[in-house]
C-alpha cells in the first residue's frame, strides 16, 4: 500500500522563505537590523548597531537666531485731528480743501455770528429783567402806605425809585440816607414822620446786610463743592494704595501712643507721618502718608460744610429780621396815617395794617425759584401787582429778595456762556500737516462737538501700525522691540519700533488677543491711513550665542530639556531658552559649547498614526519592538543604504 504520508521537500517553500525574510525585517535582533516605516509617505529612519550608531547627534554652536512674531495692522498718522466747532451754529466759509498744507492756527471754517450775537443779545436782555425786578421788590418793601392828599402823587412817584438805591447799596455796601426813601409828610407839611424814617432806614439796613450775606453764604457754599472734590481724589489716591495689599507691620521700637492725625494734633503743621521712620521705600510709610493726607482732606471738607452751614443760617435770620424790619415800616405807616386821620386807601394794602402782616411769608418759607421770583414778587393778598403809580403797593417778602439775587446769578451766568460762545465761531487748526477730509459745507448747521461736520488734518510727524497680538505671544513682546513693516502703498521694507502695548482684550473670538503699537521710522514712501500692513516683530535674538537645533529640545509646560550623549548614553539636562527660531533656539544656560545633543534614537519606531514627531525626534527608549502598525519594508530593500546621514526636520518653538 503506498505511503499515505505527503512527501516533504528539504527546501522552504517560496512562502516560507518570504515570511522568514519578513521576521529578520521586523525582528530587532542584537546583531543590528534596519528598519524603514513608510507612514502616510513619510520615512522614520533606524540604524542598529553599536551605541555610537544607535544616535543621531548634534554639537552645541555658537550662531546668529532670531524669534519673530508676525501680524496684520493698519497705517495711520502719528497725528491726526479730528476738528469741530466747539458751538452750535451755521457754517458761514470753509477756506480749505482735502490736500490742502495748513499751519498751526490757520484758519479752517467759520461759523455765521448773527444767532450767536442774538444770543448774547438775549442773556443781556435777560439779566437787566432780573437786576430790574430786584430793584422793584427792594422798592415795594419801602413803599408809602400813607400819604396825605397833597402828596400822594408826588411820594408815589418818587418811591420806586428810590427803591432802587438799596438794591446798589445791598451790592457795594455804601451807605444810603433812609429819609430820601421814607414818606412824604403826612400833615403835608413837607415833613418826614421820625417813626416812619427810622423804619424805613431799618428795612433799608437789612436789605443790605442780607445781600451781603447772601454772597458771603454763595462763596461758602462754592468753596465747600471744592474741598470735597479735592477730598475725593486724594482720598481714591489712598484707597489705590491700600488696593496693593499693603499691610502696615507694627515697629517694636515705636511709641505705643497713637500716630497724630488732623483731628487730635493742635499743631495744625506738624507732619503725621513723623513717626512713621524716614524710609520712603517703605510700603507702611506709604500707606501712612496717603492715609493722613486723605485724613487732612477730610477733616477740611468738614470744616468747609460747617463754615457753610453757619453762613447759611446768619442768612435765614437776616431774613427775619429784614420781614420784621418791613412789618415794623409798615405799623409805623398806619400809626402815622392814623394819626393824621388819612385812609390811605389808594395807597396802603391793608387799612389795619393786618394784610402788610398776612402777605409777608414767615422767616421759614423756602425762597421760591429764580424762575418763580416775579410772579411771588407781584402777587399779594388781594390778587394785585405792585403799580409804579402808586395805586396798589405789596411789599416782597425776604424769601423773594433772595430769590431775585439768585435770578440775577443764574443771568449773569447765562451771559457769561453766551458771550465765551460767541469767542468760538472760528476753527482752526492745532497742528500743521495736510487736510485729509472736510466734512462741512457754508450754510449747513452743526452741532456743537459734532462727531460727524469734522475738518480732519494729519500732522507731519511719521505715522503708526496699529496690530493685534495673541495672549500665546504677548508676554514676549516689549516696547521698544525693532520690527520691518511692508504695505502695499510702497515697495520699501519699512523699519519700525514697538511703542505700546494694550492691556484690555481686544479679540471678538474666545481666543484673547491685545493691541500693539509701532511707531513707523521716517520714510520718502507714500503712506496713507487705512492702508493694510504685514508686521513682524523681532522678539529675540543675537549674534554668535549658543545653540542646538530646534528639533532638539523638548518642552513639556514652562521646562524645556534637551538630550546630551555622555559616554554613549543620552542624559536629559534642563536648559533656558531665549529666541526660538525655525531651525536653531538659543540655549542661555544648562549647555557648554561642544556639547552633543541627541537628535533622534534610531532603534525607535514612529507610530504611524500619528504626523507629530514630537517636535521632530522619534522617540528614545526600549532595546527594541516590533514595528508598530504591521508595515514592513518592500522587497529587496537594502538596509546598507539607509548609512548615510540624516536631515532633522526643524520646528518653530515657543517659549
Amino acid at each position: 500500500m503506498p505511503d499515505a504520508r505527503a512527501h516533504l521537500d528539504p527546501r522552504p517553500s517560496v512562502s516560507a522563505r518570504r515570511t522568514a525574510r519578513r521576521r529578520r525585517v521586523v525582528i530587532l535582533t542584537a546583531a543590528g537590523a534596519a528598519v524603514l516605516v513608510a507612514a502616510g509617505g513619510g520615512v522614520a529612519l533606524a540604524v542598529g548597531g553599536s551605541g555610537q550608531d544607535r544616535y543621531r547627534t548634534a554639537e552645541v554652536t555658537r550662531d546668529t537666531v532670531t524669534q519673530t512674531i508676525h501680524a496684520t495692522g493698519t497705517v495711520s498718522s502719528a497725528t491726526r485731528r479730528d476738528l469741530a466747532f466747539s458751538v452750535a451754529g451755521t457754517v458761514a466759509t470753509v477756506p480749505v480743501a482735502v490736500g490742502q498744507t495748513v499751519t498751526a492756527g490757520q484758519t479752517l471754517a467759520t461759523l455765521d455770528t448773527t444767532s450767536l450775537q442774538d444770543g448774547v443779545d438775549a442773556a443781556s436782555s435777560a439779566l437787566a429783567d432780573a437786576q430790574q425786578q430786584l430793584e422793584d421788590d427792594l422798592a415795594s418793601q419801602t413803599a408809602s402806605s400813607s400819604t396825605s392828599s397833597s402828596s400822594t402823587s408826588s411820594s408815589a412817584t418818587t418811591a420806586p425809585s428810590s427803591g432802587s438805591t438799596p438794591s446798589s447799596d445791598a451790592s457795594t455796601g455804601s451807605s444810603t440816607d433812609a429819609g430820601s426813601t421814607g414818606s412824604r409828610p403826612s400833615g403835608g407839611s413837607g415833613t418826614t414822620d421820625p417813626a416812619v424814617a427810622a423804619a424805613t432806614a431799618a428795612v433799608q439796613r437789612a436789605q443790605r446786610e442780607l445781600l451781603t450775606q447772601y454772597e458771603a453764604a454763595a462763596s461758602a457754599l462754592a468753596t465747600s463743592s471744592a474741598s470735597v472734590t479735592s477730598a475725593q481724589a486724594t482720598c481714591a489716591a489712598f484707597l489705590a494704595v491700600m488696593g496693593e495689599d499693603v499691610e502696615p507691620t507694627p515697629d517694636p521700637s515705636a511709641s505705643p501712643s497713637p500716630s497724630p492725625s488732623p483731628s487730635t494734633t493742635d499743631d495744625p503743621t506738624a507732619d503725621p507721618t513723623a513717626d512713621a521712620g524716614d524710609d520712603t521705600t517703605d510700603p507702611t510709610s506709604a500707606v501712612a502718608r496717603a492715609l493722613a493726607d486723605c485724613q487732612a482732606a477730610v477733616s477740611g471738607t468738614l470744616s468747609a460744610q460747617q463754615t457753610t452751614d453757619a453762613q447759611q443760617q446768619a442768612l435765614l435770620a437776616l431774613a427775619t429780621s429784614l420781614d420784621d424790619a418791613v412789618q415794623a415800616l409798615q405799623r409805623a405807616q398806619a400809626a402815622a396815617s392814623a394819626s393824621t386821620g388819612s385812609t390811605g386807601a389808594a395807597d396802603s394794602p391793608s387799612t389795619d395794617g393786618s394784610s402788610s402782616s398776612t402777605s409777608t411769608p414767615s422767616p421759614t418759607t423756602p425762597a421760591p425759584s429764580p424762575s418763580a421770583s416775579s410772579t411771588s414778587s407781584s402777587s399779594s393778598s388781594s390778587g394785585s401787582s405792585p403799580d409804579r403809580s402808586g395805586s396798589s403797593t405789596t411789599a416782597a417778602s425776604a424769601a423773594t429778595i433772595l430769590a431775585d439775587q439768585a435770578a440775577i446769578d443764574l443771568a449773569e451766568a447765562d451771559l457769561a456762556v453766551a458771550q465765551h460762545q460767541l469767542a468760538f465761531v472760528t476753527l482752526t487748526s492745532p497742528i500743521a500737516g495736510t487736510v485729509a477730509a472736510v466734512s462741512i459745507t457754508p450754510g449747513a448747521s452743526v452741532d456743537a462737538s459734532s462727531t460727524t461736520a469734522v475738518v480732519t488734518v494729519l500732522g507731519t510727524d511719521g505715522h503708526t501700525v496699529a496690530t493685534t497680538v495673541p495672549l500665546t505671544s504677548i508676554d514676549i513682546v516689549e516696547v521698544g522691540q525693532a520690527a520691518t513693516v511692508t504695505t502695499p502703498t510702497t515697495d520699501a521694507t519699512l523699519t519700525a519700533k514697538v511703542t505700546s502695548i494694550g492691556v484690555l482684550d481686544q479679540s471678538e473670538t474666545s481666543e484673547p488677543s491685545y493691541a500693539v503699537e509701532l511707531a513707523l521710522d521716517p520714510t520718502s514712501g507714500t503712506l496713507y491711513d487705512g492702508a493694510s500692513a504685514q508686521v513682524t516683530i523681532t522678539v529675540a535674538g543675537g549674534e554668535e550665542v549658543l545653540t542646538v537645533p530646534t528639533s532638539a529640545v523638548h518642552v513639556d509646560g514652562a521646562t524645556a530639556t534637551v538630550q546630551v550623549l555622555r559616554d554613549g548614553t543620552p542624559t536629559d539636562v534642563t536648559v533656558e531658552r531665549g529666541a526660538v527660531g525655525s531651525e536653531r533656539t538659543e540655549i542661555v544656560s544648562g549647555l557648554t559649547l561642544g556639547d552633543e545633543v541627541v537628535l533622534a534614537d534610531t532603534t525607535q519606531a514612529v507610530d504611524p498614526g500619528s504626523s507629530s514627531t514630537n517636535g521632530g525626534l522619534s522617540g528614545l527608549g526600549g532595546d527594541g519592538a516590533e514595528v508598530q502598525g504591521g508595515f514592513a519594508p518592500p522587497a529587496g530593500f537594502d538596509p546598507n543604504q539607509l548609512r548615510g546621514p540624516v536631515t532633522q526636520g526643524g520646528g518653530t518653538g515657543g517659549r
